[in-house]
């Protein structure tokens, strides 16, 4: 498989796992932990704030001491881990 296409596939399967939990993840905050409509709103601002802060912060991190690929999978384990340990 060339480097094009497992680069496609990748993009794909990143956004499918986004979808698949991110959309139920309002409903599962307000039923499940009794979040108000307010704390629902917070998390999901916070994701947005997050997406402007992070890219430069990330882009020197992965300039300076980690290769591009290292640090992308590094955030991957790290929220894959945040998920896992919040899994009842």
């Amino acid at each position: 498989m060339s480097i094009a296409m497992r680069l496609k596939v990748m993009s794909f399967l990143q956004y499918f796992i986004w979808g698949s939990w991110l959309v139920t993840l309002g409903s599962y905050m307000i039923n499940t932990l009794h979040f108000t409509d307010a704390n629902v709103g917070m998390v999901y601002s916070s994701k947005g704030i997050a997406a402007i802060i992070m890219p430069g912060i990330m882009g020197i991190i992965a300039d300076k001491w980690l290769r591009a690929e290292r640090a992308y999978m590094l955030c991957h384990l790290v929220c894959a881990g945040v998920l896992f340990m919040r899994h009842p």
